[in-house]
């Protein structure tokens, strides 16, 4: 199966890429994708968390000035180059994105939840001392704050981020006692014609994408037809990582095309 698209992926200009963009992209054109976007890390969440605020922030109008040479140096490439941000929700930081995210052209913009209460969940330390439902409970009510930001988005990034983070016996999200809230996030989502990534990176024993099965099928029952592929790759080889799987995956539930985003207007590409 041809890789078609991939929405989501982080060069040298986020703190955790490993690649230049040129690389990246040059891996892209390799594997024929006819859509693949570069979202760097924007983490204003990581100002009001405790170890993370000294993670490098995205220098912001260098890779500004860097992207408009790389659309107009790919700018015939049969491969469409889309460029935007991954911007990391926080209460606090709800404000900043809605002055500064006007100000930049991007293609796409992707809204995410990295940090609850301080810490980003990649780090485990959140969670000590929490039960399941406390730490559920509280992802689920930020997810649901994330959607109705003021600021203009395009993709929800990997719900369920912090599943891959808990060592709660039975991990999954999709248990009856929180289905009450996966359903109203996303009524929310599909009220605001937002899209839902299926992000593939993920490290855990047992997951290999996100949103779970169950979150995906809920979503199509509800009537959201908005879905993309996400490698969310740090690395060129990682690029449409798992991306046969989830196609089948989402033909398999019933969804028919991929949403993509250029000059922030979305784009439908036919699953094969």
């Amino acid at each position: 199966m041809r890789i078609l698209s991939d929405s989501h992926s982080h060069s040298k200009f986020s703190h955790d890429g490993r690649e230049k963009a040129d690389k990246l992209i040059q891996k892209a054109q390799e594997l024929g994708l006819s859509y693949y976007a570069i979202t760097e890390h924007l983490d204003r969440d990581y100002k009001y968390c405790k170890s993370e605020r000294f993670i490098p922030q995205l220098r912001l109008k260098a890779y500004y000035r860097a992207l408009q040479k790389l659309r107009e140096k790919y700018s015939d490439s049969a491969t469409y180059v889309a460029f935007g941000v991954e911007a990391g929700f926080a209460p606090e930081a709800v404000e900043w994105y809605q002055k500064t995210l006007p100000l930049y052209d991007f293609d796409v913009v992707i809204n995410s939840i990295h940090t609850m209460d301080g810490g980003d969940a990649y780090f485990g330390k959140i969670f000590e001392g929490k039960t399941q439902d406390e730490v559920y409970n509280r992802y689920l009510d930020l997810l649901i704050e994330s959607v109705n930001v003021p600021y203009d988005y395009d993709i929800i990034a990997h719900i369920g981020y912090v599943t891959r983070y808990v060592n709660f016996e039975n991990y999954t999200l999709c248990q009856d006692k929180y289905m009450d809230k996966i359903d109203t996030l996303l009524k929310e989502i599909i009220a605001r014609d937002k899209t839902i990534e299926i992000n593939t990176h993920i490290r855990h024993a047992e997951m290999k994408y996100l949103p779970e099965k169950g979150i995906l099928q809920r979503y199509y029952e509800l009537g959201g037809r908005n879905v993309t592929f996400s490698s969310d790759a740090h690395l060129s080889e990682s690029i449409g990582e798992r991306y046969d799987m989830v196609s089948t995956l989402a033909k398999g539930i019933g969804f028919t095309h991929w949403t993509v985003y250029k000059k922030r207007v979305a784009h439908k590409i036919e699953i094969e």
